[in-house]
């Protein structure tokens, strides 16, 4: 026999959702509405159709529960899931100004945690017994299956914290808790990724979801190079005067591994890099709007950057940088790798005086300001043979090779002349050729 207690609260608390006024897009989320349209839908004779609704939507959130790693009650993770990623008022405004939100935007959000409170409270299990299933217990006490190849995403411990926070008693407690998440975290994709690709054709972000998860202690050598880029992120992190960042040098280097440590290391402190191609560049503008209204802190990063001459889409990045007459957000700098010192191709006859442009050195002048654009440029050489067999032997040791020093070092200096030549990259190669023989 049902508890028609419980069973009339559980159909008015989720026809209090109908209420909401800050987070309304939960009731356009397709699988809770569907939970939802099947609890208000009940009544005290239950169907075979509320059975095999009630199963199906379990097995929805089985499959989401193994891709996103819900640990514990399948459908209050997937509702905090739905509360983390909103984009909404509240969200935005707090991952932009944590606790210094309007009061009114304030009593609205604490309106919505009521109600949001108010179905937390009851698991899928819970919903089970009540319409008469019975208990499911293991779907409130959910596992997913462990799988060490896929990467969890960094920000993971972010929502582990958010979600303990509904599990307080007062509103208001849980709303500090919500709106300090979203200040840390950010909301929406920012806060499931540390890194993106733009889609400009969607007019959105795209993130990716298996970073790279290098660190600078993998990177060996470079020592100064490292610090100056740290030195400048961490001045734009900290809400001071920053250069956007050129790091030119010789393929393999280091260069482009630099900046995804600098988001791994950084996004904490809220960094998220978004790359784009130089395709791109006359479209920027849209993701520079996007990006300023939003709390966290922005590298634009444009890996291998290079033009030929007969390529005039330099000139425009040159006004999106500095110069045009919008200015660049404070929460954005823009990052760039380049096998070339001036990025622009250069000819002989640009420099030749006597033929083609009157104004030669104009000509030079227009070619070389792009790379002016990046107030900071770090320059990462190629290594000579002792520091090529310090990276082999820095690596060596990351990957516990126990091979005698004189195999190790001779076997480095054959692989060097037999690929790429010295460079970090090829350092990694033929630890990576060892690794996998071991």
């Amino acid at each position: 026999m049902r508890e028609m207690g419980q069973f009339e609260l559980l159909k008015n608390s989720f026809f209090r959702l109908n209420n909401l006024l800050i987070f309304r897009s939960i009731l356009n989320d397709n699988l809770y509405a569907d939970i939802q349209q099947l609890i208000l839908d009940l009544n005290k004779y239950i169907s075979e159709d509320h059975n095999k609704k009630y199963y199906e939507i379990c097995h929805r959130l089985i499959k989401i529960a193994e891709r996103e790693r819900f640990q514990g009650d399948l459908l209050q993770n997937y509702l905090l899931k739905l509360i983390a990623l909103d984009k909404n008022p509240l969200s935005l405004r707090a991952e932009k100004f944590g606790s210094g939100i309007s009061p009114g935007l304030y009593q609205a959000a604490l309106h919505d945690i009521k109600i949001i409170k108010g179905v937390y409270r009851f698991t899928l299990s819970d919903i089970g017994v009540i319409i008469g299933i019975g208990e499911i217990s293991y779907i409130s006490h959910y596992s997913p299956t462990l799988d060490d190849n896929l990467n969890r995403s960094p920000l993971h411990n972010n929502f582990s914290n958010f979600r303990y926070a509904f599990s307080k008693d007062e509103l208001q407690e849980i709303l500090s808790s919500l709106i300090s998440y979203y200040n840390s975290a950010g909301c929406g994709k920012l806060s499931q990724y540390i890194a993106f690709r733009y889609d400009f054709e969607q007019r959105g972000l795209r993130g990716v979801r298996n970073l790279d998860p290098v660190t600078f202690d993998d990177l060996i050598g470079y020592k100064e190079q490292k610090e100056q880029l740290i030195e400048n992120t961490e001045l734009f992190l900290n809400g001071k005067k920053a250069n956007n960042v050129l790091l030119y040098g010789d393929s393999g280097t280091g260069k482009s591994s630099s900046i995804k440590a600098l988001v791994n290391k950084y996004f904490y402190k809220g960094l998220r890099l978004i790359e784009i191609d130089k395709n791109m560049i006359e479209k920027i503008p849209e993701l520079l709007e996007l990006l300023e209204e939003r709390g966290l802190y922005f590298v634009i990063f444009m890996d291998d950057l290079s033009f030929e001459d007969f390529e005039t889409e330099y000139k425009y990045l040159k006004a999106v940088m500095e110069g045009g007459l919008e200015s660049k957000p404070d929460n954005v700098l823009f990052y760039a790798t380049s096998n070339r010192r001036h990025i622009v191709k250069e000819n002989w006859e640009d420099r030749s005086e006597g033929q083609g442009e009157v104004h030669q050195s104009d000509a030079v002048q227009e070619k070389l300001s792009l790379a002016d654009r990046f107030g900071l440029t770090i320059t990462y050489p190629a290594p000579d043979r002792n520091q090529y067999l310090e990276i082999v032997k820095g690596l060596a040791r990351k990957n516990n090779l126990s091979l005698p020093e004189e195999e190790l070092l001779n076997g480095a200096l054959k692989w060097e002349m037999w690929h790429h030549g010295r460079s970090g990259r090829t350092a990694r190669q033929y630890i990576n050729h060892l690794a996998g023989k071991k």
